[in-house]
């Protein structure tokens, strides 16, 4: 993975003891998510304080999301969980 404002590399696909990777909400995208769940590597997103991050995370399956704001999260998830259910859809896998 390169971090596109720095340019630095990370090895993080190849670290075979964590069972978690936490990393910067911005550098999370679907395929990330996709490789590290095939890895069975949870994925913690950090630091996410904006309706929209939070809704991307979302929907992008992080298994963890880390906020300064806990009643925005809570509020943002009520919201889309509402959403769902009174679209027909079944929140149990």
């Amino acid at each position: 993975m390169v971090d596109p404002h720095t340019g630095a590399r990370t090895n993080l696909l190849r670290m075979k003891g964590p069972k978690v990777a936490g990393v910067y909400h911005q550098l999370i995208d679907e395929r990330m998510v996709k490789i590290l769940h095939g890895r069975e590597k949870k994925v913690y997103a950090w630091t996410v304080d904006d309706v929209d991050s939070m809704m991307r995370m979302l929907h992008m399956r992080a298994d963890a999301i880390v906020t300064s704001n806990p009643t925005l999260l809570q509020r943002t998830m009520q919201d889309k969980r509402t959403q769902c259910l009174e679209e027909g859809f079944s929140l149990t896998r």
